[in-house]
Formats: C-alpha cells, sequence, structure tokens
C-alpha cells in the first residue's frame, strides 16, 4: 500500500517498505483528483463509468521533468541521447557531455536541440555535428518508443550543436553538470 500527497505540483508518498519511506519525493510531477470531482468530470462529459468500491481519489503523472524535455508529447530522456554519444563513430569526438533541451527557431518553431562538448582539439564541423545528428535520432527511434511514434518524422530533425569544453553557459566548470533545460 502506498500513501500518495500532492505537494507543490509534484507527488509524494509514503510507504510500508523494508525501509519505510514518509512523503518520499521522487521528482514526478502531478497531483490527485477528489473521486467526486473526477467522477462530476466524467459525467459532464458524457461518461457514466459503474462505481464499485472506496471512493478514492485519482493519481495523474506527468513524469520528471527535471530530467526529461517533452516534445509533441514524447518524453526524451538523457540515458537515450547518451547512447547516441556512445557510439564507435562519434564516442572519439566528443566528452560525454551534452545540454538536451527544447529551443524556438527564427520561425518559433519548437524542436529538440542537443548541445554537445566535442573532445580537446576538434573544432566545430558541419561534418561532426552531422555524425552526431544521425547517432542520436537513430538511438532515440529504436530505445524511445513514443519519440518513434508520436513525433512525425518531418519534426525529428537533427539540431547539434557543439560548444567548446568548460563553456559557461552549457559546461561551466565545477557546477554540476545537468543533461536537461527546461
Amino acid at each position: 500500500m502506498r500513501f500518495l500527497e500532492e505537494h507543490n505540483g509534484t507527488l509524494l508518498f509514503s510507504g510500508d517498505n523494508g525501509i519505510p519511506l514518509i512523503r518520499y519525493h521522487i521528482a514526478d510531477e502531478g497531483g490527485l483528483v477528489p473521486h467526486d470531482r473526477m467522477l462530476d468530470f466524467l459525467h459532464e462529459h458524457g461518461f457514466h463509468p459503474r462505481v464499485e468500491g472506496p471512493a478514492l481519489p485519482f493519481a495523474y503523472v506527468f513524469g520528471r521533468s527535471h530530467f526529461t524535455v517533452s516534445y509533441y508529447g514524447a518524453n526524451i530522456y538523457p540515458e537515450n541521447i547518451a547512447i547516441g554519444l556512445e557510439q564507435p563513430e562519434v564516442s572519439t569526438m566528443v566528452t560525454g557531455k551534452f545540454v538536451l533541451e527544447v529551443a524556438e527557431d527564427a520561425e518559433r518553431d519548437r524542436q529538440p536541440t542537443v548541445t554537445v562538448e566535442p573532445t580537446p582539439g576538434l573544432h566545430d564541423s558541419d561534418e561532426t555535428a552531422e555524425l552526431i545528428g544521425l547517432s542520436i535520432p537513430t538511438r532515440l527511434r529504436r530505445l524511445n518508443s513514443e519519440f518513434a511514434n508520436y513525433v512525425p518524422s518531418a519534426k525529428q530533425p537533427r539540431v547539434i550543436r557543439l560548444r567548446e569544453i568548460g563553456h559557461p553557459e552549457y559546461f561551466p566548470p565545477g557546477a554540476k553538470h545537468r543533461h536537461t533545460r527546461a
């Protein structure tokens, strides 16, 4: 049994496990809808479910926005990007550090963008960005069914930016590295 609570737009849970967890925060964005309010909503929309059992609240989860980027309803995980950078054809070109974000282009269209830190001595080149830009979406489509099925093929661009080692905005020295940006 788990006890769920909503706190500042995230879910907390308590559970009697081997090690009891009290108000444990796992960074899932979501909340709770009271049972009666959910049934009223469903009735307003023409759905009349058969109700049995206790009148427990309904929980909803949007995912961990601090660790993923959402694009066309698909959650893109840093682990999927990392696998694209670990492929033999690109792994020697990168340090492994990257930042995943959804950025707007000049026409204000949003698109996933990966900013990558190249290895020392590797200069920003279209060829390098193109190789990385082929590897990442290939792995995303294979590993992430949401990305493969929700994001139209024409909207799966290969936007890769290379920034020098220690770039102050993306890879500041001495700071804890974050792989995603909202």
